[in-house]
């Protein structure tokens, strides 16, 4: 028993604490910019259980700029941004809207319904959802890299790339957006994908194992419902889900593959009928309806997204070094996790705003962190023998945790400097290329002093109450 808690269990309850302390260090419980969007849809979902948004338009009048908008032709007014998140969230608003109702609204009120539309009690809620989400997908992950890489070593790596990414920021100051569930939803599927179609999992070969497990109803149900949900989160990851079929395909995992589909299409139902409701057509882009401009082009811009990558978030870069340790233990699945990569950079880089806006880096690659993880779990390996350090086979597990820890320092670093940054810079602009904040990191007269407050005043728990926009 103590060893089974020994290895078990304690790599599991030490990335839980961490975890929660670094999610809690930064969180921030104010919604703006496009996360008002998805509070529309889950107000809309919630409170009123309809899709008519005239209600959303009048409560979020404040703060309304470019998220709710008057469709001319329907009479209408529409929300262009995915529903799928909201849908995530809905138990967590549900919750915080049984509260209000008891009258418990949370701290300044006022200013709240000021600053994001409703009362305090609904963002934290979100808040604290979309930890449990970051929470969810560090421990699957964790599963995922624990038999390539030991207990301890993928409970570091799945803190580790959590907090040197974009998916920190996504999953703390920005708590309500698309990229945190979806991170979420893709390393559930990718963790049903890889127990039942590799031994990476570290269970027995697919044909080993008990065919009721195998064929486990309730599983591919799961797999399928969380498939479709992604998509409808994030519509780019439908490149994701389809390389993830290719495994049930090539495994010849067919009832697992029928049953799984069946889930993903009744949860991607939602999207036509939504649309047609909203649009007059269910197969639309409703980017393109409003604004007469074409979303997509072709990918020219694809080596930028794999230079932001490499500026804000080289750790996503440096586990495409364990594509070839991955391709010898299973050929199928490091081909594939390196085509979801190859995938999304392309799409991201095909996007009309490939470089995302106002944002922290190369956010919309950020739902590939369980791949992330998977992959520097590869290279890393298992540590050596502790009689075995000087052998020529330690090299890469030593070389490759010193690598991840000196790019996880760069990273933590870069973040500090950006909200340093984006909440004092006199031009008043979001964020600038890693180099220039960095600059404006090393510069600042008064860094730590200045960076402190923008902590009290911002993020983290003495903030909550009321923290800045």
């Amino acid at each position: 028993m103590r060893h089974w808690l020994h290895r078990s269990t304690w790599p599991v309850l030490a990335l839980i604490v961490v975890g929660a302390i670094t999610l809690l260090r930064y969180d921030r419980p104010l919604i703006r910019g496009d996360g008002v969007a998805y509070l529309a849809w889950l107000d809309t979902f919630v409170r009123d259980r309809d899709l008519d948004l005239t209600n959303q338009f009048e409560r979020f009048q404040h703060v309304n700029t470019y998220q709710i908008t008057w469709h001319i032709e329907r009479q209408r007014f529409v929300d262009i941004f995915p529903f799928g998140a909201a849908i995530v969230h809905a138990p967590s608003y549900a919750l915080a809207h049984a509260l209000a109702g008891q009258g418990w609204t949370g701290a300044n009120p006022d200013y709240f319904r000021q600053m994001q539309g409703v009362e305090q009690v609904y963002s934290l809620a979100l808040m604290f959802g979309a930890n449990a989400l970051a929470l969810g997908a560090m421990l699957l992950a964790l599963r995922l890299a624990r038999p390539l890489a030991g207990a301890w070593s993928a409970a570091f790596l799945a803190w580790a790339v959590l907090a040197g990414s974009p998916l920190l920021y996504y999953s703390t100051v920005t708590p309500l957006n698309s990229h945190n569930p979806a991170a979420f939803l893709l390393a559930l599927m990718l963790y049903l994908l890889v127990t039942r179609t590799s031994t990476l999992a570290g269970g027995p070969p697919p044909e080993a194992a008990p065919a009721g497990r195998a064929r486990a109803l309730g599983a591919w149900i799961v797999l399928g419902g969380a498939a479709g949900l992604m998509v409808l989160v994030r519509w780019q990851l439908i490149a994701v889900a389809g390389l993830g079929w290719i495994a049930l395909a090539a495994r010849r995992q067919w009832s697992g593959l029928a049953v799984a589909t069946a889930a993903a299409a009744l949860a991607l139902i939602l999207l036509p009928l939504v649309w047609n409701h909203l649009f007059g057509d269910p197969f639309i882009v409703p980017y393109d309806e409003t604004t007469g401009e074409q979303f997509m082009g072709l990918p020219v811009n694809a080596h930028r997204v794999l230079g932001q990558m490499l500026g804000y978030a080289p750790l996503t870069v440096l586990s495409l070094l364990g594509l070839p340790a991955l391709w010898r233990r299973d050929r199928l699945w490091a081909g594939l996790l390196g085509g979801m990569i190859a995938a999304q950079v392309l799409i991201n880089g095909a996007a009309r705003d490939w470089y995302a806006g106002d944002t922290f880096g190369p956010r919309r690659m950020s739902e590939l962190y369980a791949v992330y993880v998977l992959l520097l779990a590869a290279l890393a390996g298992r540590l050596p023998a502790p009689f075995a350090w000087r052998s020529r086979h330690a090299w890469r597990p030593l070389g490759a945790r010193l690598a991840v820890m000196a790019l996880l320092v760069y990273s933590l670093v870069l973040f500090r400097a950006f909200l340093l940054f984006t909440w004092t810079n006199p031009q008043g602009q979001f964020a600038d290329e890693p180099g220039v904040m960095l600059r404006y990191w090393r510069d600042h007269p008064a860094r730590e002093e200045t960076y402190r407050a923008v902590l009290d005043a911002h993020v983290g728990p003495a903030a909550w109450n009321q923290p800045g926009p």
